[in-house]
């Protein structure tokens, strides 16, 4: 007899280890296995079925009885480096609706490999991402060296000495340095291992120098990165920038609001303002310094050394260190600033612009007055700041009644003064105008009579006339001139029967003090010298001598052939303006006469 025994399903399945680990190198390849684990049932003819569960989903089983793991999601060792996940087993199919027998189940730990994908990188620099890609850029490095001068040690550079690391950080493989230029008799050299960067004979040029470094792997020098150091080249300092005041102490309302003006007290509306010298120049004014403020947000400085509200700060006392630096050679000093936030009324109002040239004196006595300061007032804020005569300081609001007054009063003494002095100019020029215009007037008067500008006729005799008085138009004016100067060209002065020539003679006025001797031979031509010749005079007025009067005095009984000069002597007085008039009508009346005379000899 035969008995089978069948083997009953009364043992669960077990997995080998409790607890499984990988390593799954980043990036990689989706759908990629990883790795195997299975479990063992003792109960023969039992299928196994599993379940993975990873958190994210990183993970996943080929199927549900074949426990081989794939890769689900790419990777990045830079945002995960480890993963736990839960592998299940049982021996009835996942899903059935079959009571489920047996099961256990074990634990996986995944290590996440950084993998070499990524050359040195820089410091400091900033990363930057894009897809599963990441750089990190970076600006570089800055220094000063001292012309004709050798630096012992290493340099020092802004923003650090030349440092750069591996991209790959779970790697962190060995870097190393080197110049990229290939100079024949170098001047520096770079430390392959540190990047430190030394002199090794002095800097005759000017500058700036500009070093490219190259960091690279020592393992791989396909991974590499190349940055670039600016030295400035500058004439050495013997003394850094100082603070005037060892220690500053402010003032501000809490209620103030960002950009408002520290102040130096509690009852002033003067600024406060940090000032700087430098004993390298003569006047203790050094153009390239700048301030900072190295501890703290709450205040910041401006170039001309006023103190900012940086943001909103609670009633207390603040207490900050400031930086004055020199930017050509990085040298500098410091100083302590306690600013005291006071509760209550704004003691000053925000400040949008400050325009003006920070002039510092070694003599801490004598500054430059701020040159002007925008500001944007609020209601209900005291914005005027008063003229401080012992510092630099700007204003921040207008002036009051009385002082807008006082600059009204001003103003108007000045504009009555200009008037006043326009109205004598105009009068002066006035009375120049006349003479000039009776000077031309009697030019061309005496051009007509003596033929053009050779002057007068051969035989003419002059007699001393007077000269009217300035501005009255009743002497040689305009229409008599033109009236004598149509005859003449017309031919109505003519030969007399007795072959005598009927000339006139006037006063000419002139710029200067001598005129030309008359040219006699230019009438030798078109006269008659076989008479005596007869002059009759025009102005019968003898020569008046009031001050500021001008005149011309003509010589008597001269011979025509003597070639005498014609002076004019202006007077220095002023006539008294009704008598000229009189004198003037008169004299009109006179020229008159004798021109009816002329025409009736004629």
């Amino acid at each position: 007899m035969r008995i089978i025994v069948e083997d009953e399903n009364d043992n669960p399945p077990a997995f080998a280890e409790s607890q499984y680990s990988l390593n799954v190198n980043e990036l990689t390849k989706v759908n990629t296995s990883v790795g195997l684990i299975t479990a063992t049932d003792p109960d023969k003819g039992d299928t196994l079925y599993y379940r993975l569960v990873s958190p994210e989903g990183e993970f996943g089983l080929l199927t549900d009885f074949n426990p081989n793991i794939l890769v689900k999601k790419l990777l990045d060792y830079d945002k995960v480096k480890t993963i736990a996940m839960t592998l299940y087993v049982q021996d009835t199919q996942i899903g059935s609706s079959a009571a489920v027998s047996h099961t256990a189940s074990t634990t996986i730990e995944v290590n996440i490999l950084d993998i070499d994908n990524r050359p040195p990188w820089f410091q400091p620099c900033t990363e930057i991402e894009f897809a599963t890609s990441k750089a990190c850029m970076s600006s570089g490095y800055e220094g000063t060296v001292n012309l004709n001068e050798q630096e012992t040690g290493p340099l020092s550079l802004k923003p650090g000495p030349v440092m750069a690391i591996d991209g790959d950080k779970g790697r962190n493989d060995a870097i190393s340095y080197t110049f990229l230029e290939n100079i024949d008799d170098p001047i520096f050299q770079i430390n392959s291992d540190t990047g430190s960067i030394t002199m090794l004979k002095p800097f005759g040029e000017a500058g700036p120098i500009v070093l490219t470094v190259m960091a690279y792997q020592r393992e791989n020098p396909d991974q590499f990165a190349t940055t670039t150091v600016i030295l400035k080249v500058v004439i050495s300092s013997n003394h850094p920038p100082k603070f005037v005041n060892p220690s500053y102490e402010g003032f501000i309302s809490e209620d103030a609001g960002v950009d408002s003006l520290v102040l130096e007290s509690k009852t002033s509306n003067r600024p406060l303002r940090v000032q700087a010298t430098d004993e390298d120049f003569s006047n203790g004014y050094n153009p390239d310094i700048k301030f900072e403020v190295v501890d703290g947000t709450e205040f910041s400085i401006t170039p001309e050394g006023f103190i900012l509200m940086a943001k909103t700060v609670s009633p207390g006392t603040v207490n900050l260190q400031m930086r004055v630096f020199d930017t050509n050679n990085d040298e500098s000093s410091i100083a302590s600033l306690m600013v005291e936030v006071t509760a209550g009324v704004p003691t000053t109002t925000p400040v949008t612009t400050i325009m003006t040239s920070s002039i510092i004196t070694t003599d801490q006595t004598t500054n430059t007055q701020l040159t002007s300061i925008t500001s944007t007032s609020h209601p209900g804020t005291n914005t005027a700041l008063p003229p401080d005569t012992g510092g630099q300081q700007g204003t921040a609001g207008g002036y009051s009644a009385g002082e807008m007054a006082a600059v009204g009063a001003s103003l108007a003494v000045v504009l009555v003064l200009c008037l006043i002095g326009i109205g004598v100019m105009a009068h002066r020029i006035k009375g120049h105008n006349a003479d000039w215009k009776k000077l031309s007037e009697a030019s061309i008067f005496r051009s007509s009579l003596g033929g053009g500008s050779g002057g007068p006729k051969e035989g003419m005799q002059y007699s001393k006339e007077s000269f009217q008085h300035d501005g009255d138009s009743g002497s040689v004016n305009s229409k008599l001139a033109a009236h004598l100067e149509s005859k003449l060209e017309s031919g109505l002065i003519r030969e007399t029967p007795q072959g005598n020539m009927t000339r006139s003679a006037v006063p000419v006025p002139h710029t200067s003090r001598t005129s030309s001797p008359p040219d006699t031979s230019s009438l030798a031509d078109s006269e008659t010298v076989d008479g005596e010749k007869e002059v009759k005079p025009i102005l019968t007025k003898e020569r008046r001598n009031e001050e500021g009067y001008k005149a011309v005095w003509f010589k008597t009984d001269i011979d025509p052939n003597t070639k005498e000069d014609v002076v004019i002597i202006p007077d220095t007085g002023e006539a008294d303006g009704d008598q000229e008039e009189d004198e003037d009508s008169e004299d009109e009346d006179n020229l008159r006469t004798d021109m009816d005379s002329e025409d009736d000899e004629i």
